[in-house]
């Protein structure tokens, strides 16, 4: 009966223990893994214990719950807890930098070539503008025009033709780089001429202040050159065709082309009652007419050059 008595005692201890640990286990595991501590482990090698009183401290140490939730916020007891707001760091400000500035104006990014036609006393056509520099500007041209005409005196009936060539190679100098104001020189390679021939008109002509029949004198050809064939010239102006960040603008030129004295040449055709004594008399009497028209028409010389014209840059 003792031995029962005891044998009993024992068992109902152990129970008691078993109990203890497992009505505690719920609250247990999460103070144990709240506070990351261990039931103290014997020194003995391969001993441990399992006796409530090791178990007590553990159950006894208060946790920081609101800490413990934060650390495992997917726990049950966690649940009924709003996790504490969380204040961001403050960052560093980020730096800004200012937009970079550019001197371009609208439509500053222009190619600095512009295209000019043109119309005036070289002809009609158009001229190609090239940016140097902000001062400087390289100009080409290409002018040229034709017209005939008849024109009807007192005794001849003139059929003339004019012809204007010009290629112009010129520099446009601007004293202020966004002013429009200029100063040009440069070469114009011309073969301007002005043709024409002279029929009686009522069978008759009058050279030198004799009358002649169309069977003496049937008809004058005269030609009009000028002696440079490159004439330097100078001028005048208004308008940058490649003025940054412009696309249309105005052209003027004002200027004279050295082209050199004018050179008339006359040739008769004779006809068939024409003799050599009456040939040389007419001769004589052209040759001298012709001084006259030169002397005339020495003025053009000095070749006055006006154009006006609409410019357009790339």
């Amino acid at each position: 009966m003792s031995r029962l008595t005891v044998k009993s005692a024992a068992v109902l201890a152990f129970a008691a223990v078993g109990m203890g640990v497992c009505t505690s286990q719920g609250v247990l595991a999460q103070e144990v893994i709240a506070t990351s501590q261990l039931p103290e482990i014997n020194s003995v090698e391969g001993a441990f214990s399992h006796s409530a009183t090791d178990l007590q401290p553990i159950a006894q140490t208060p946790i920081d719950l609101n800490q413990f939730c934060r650390d495992f916020p997917l726990n049950s007891r966690c649940s009924q807890i709003t996790p504490p707001a969380v204040t961001p760091s403050p960052s560093a400000p980020t730096e800004v930098r200012p937009t970079e500035q550019t001197n371009q104006t609208p439509g500053g990014n222009r190619s600095g070539w512009a295209i000019t036609p043109e119309i005036g006393t070289l002809g009609i056509g158009a001229s190609v503008t090239r940016s140097i520099t902000p001062n400087f500007n390289a100009r080409v041209g290409i002018n040229a025009f034709g017209v005939g005409a008849d024109i009807t005196a007192t005794d001849v009936t003139y059929e003339a033709d004019l012809s204007l060539s010009n290629i112009s190679t010129l520099i446009d100098y601007h004293p202020a780089k966004n002013s429009g104001f200029r100063l040009t020189g440069g070469l114009i390679f011309q073969d301007n001429s002005l043709k024409g021939t002279g029929r009686p008109t009522n069978n008759t002509i009058t050279v030198g202040g004799e009358t002649y029949t169309v069977n003496v004198l049937e008809s004058v050809d005269a030609e009009l050159t000028f002696a440079n064939s490159v004439a330097p010239y100078l001028g005048l102006g208004w308008g940058n065709a490649v003025q940054q960040g412009r696309g249309f603008g105005f052209s003027f030129n004002l200027g004279v082309m050295f082209s050199g004295s004018p050179k008339i040449g006359v040739t008769p055709t004779f006809g068939p009652d024409a003799t050599p004594d009456i040939q040389n008399d007419i001769n004589n009497s052209i040759e001298q007419e012709r001084r006259d028209l030169e002397s005339d028409l020495d003025w053009l010389k000095i070749y006055p050059v006006l154009s006006l014209g609409i410019s357009y840059q790339f």
